[in-house]
């Protein structure tokens, strides 16, 4: 059973070595002697005894779907970031305004 975009999307930013196995149709087992041995379809990150999947790499197999470059996400987000301070600024001004006109 393959994931829907609707399922990758609840993921989150990653998931359990599991639920990657499932969403690829990949057995139980047969999931943890390739990310054993380093030949899982997507990379995993191992902390102790368990493996964590970036849905990133799922999206990308299963849907096609490659991450923008970092430099693309930093703009967004200085993008972003200039319209929340925009928004407070004026915020901010009618507040003062709305005090003003109370006196």
């Amino acid at each position: 059973m393959t994931f829907t975009r609707a399922q990758l999307d609840a993921l989150g930013v990653a998931t359990d070595l599991q639920t990657a196995a499932i969403a690829l149709g990949i057995a139980r087992g047969t999931a943890y002697e390739l990310a054993k041995s380093g030949e899982f379809p997507i990379p995993v990150i191992r902390y102790g005894s368990r493996y964590s999947v970036p849905t990133a790499g799922l999206r990308e197999v299963l849907l096609g779907e490659t991450p923008p470059p970092a430099d693309e996400v930093l703009a967004r987000l200085d993008r972003l970031i200039g319209g929340v301070e925009e928004l407070v600024r004026q915020s901010k001004i009618q507040s003062i305004n709305s005090i003003g006109v109370a006196s």
